[in-house]
């Protein structure tokens, strides 16, 4: 994935939403507002259940902007972090300065590009200034066609200042970490009301 020939780091997935036989469950659920848990259980062993943000207003995603999470089913695109590689098996992006999630109206919405390959003046999230959100995450699959504005940058990550997000779900850091070691592209993300 990190080839010099790669333009756009993770596109638009055409990939199909069947679960594939690990069994590695990420879920998010007794919400309330911005706050609320989430378990990670792999192969049927739970490894932790631990509190969690999601958007500032809460859940139920319309568009772009909105700061709600998505309600349902992601899947993992790729990991990415400005610290390296923890040691998972998904194809790992390091952000850098030049990392962009875009959110423009424009061919590139919805995913993350290096600006100094693809020669876009982006304006959308510059990740490497989002310390350390943007330690350790996961882009997931909402929207996974990137139209505009149904919504973007739906990410798990690290918590920040702010016991809310954008619109991703966050996690200590160790945590997120731990997410990154024992799971791979087979994870099955479910976020419930």
């Amino acid at each position: 994935m990190l080839a010099a020939i790669l333009i756009v780091f993770t596109a638009c997935s055409d990939d199909d939403d069947s679960a594939t036989g690990k069994g590695q469950l990420l879920e998010v659920y007794d919400v309330q507002g911005s706050a609320g848990k989430a378990r990670l259980t792999v192969d049927g062993k739970v490894l932790f259940v631990t509190d969690v943000f999601v958007g500032k207003n809460g859940l139920g995603k319309p568009g772009e902007g909105d700061g709600k999470t998505p309600v349902g089913t992601l899947r993992p695109l790729s990991a990415f972090g400005i610290k390296p590689n923890p040691g998972t098996t998904m194809p790992y992006i390091d952000v850098t300065p030049s990392t962009y999630a875009c959110d423009e109206d424009c061919e590139y919405y919805n995913q993350i590009i290096d600006t100094t390959v693809v020669h876009h003046p982006c304006v959308g999230e510059e990740m490497y200034s989002y310390q350390p959100q943007y330690n350790y995450g996961i882009a997931t699959d909402f929207n996974k066609e990137c139209i505009y504005p149904k919504g973007s940058a739906i990410f798990i990550h690290v918590k920040g200042s702010k016991p809310y997000t954008g619109g991703c779900m966050s996690y200590d850091e160790d945590r997120m970490i731990e997410i990154l070691k024992n799971c791979d592209m087979s994870l099955v993300i479910k976020v419930m009301e």
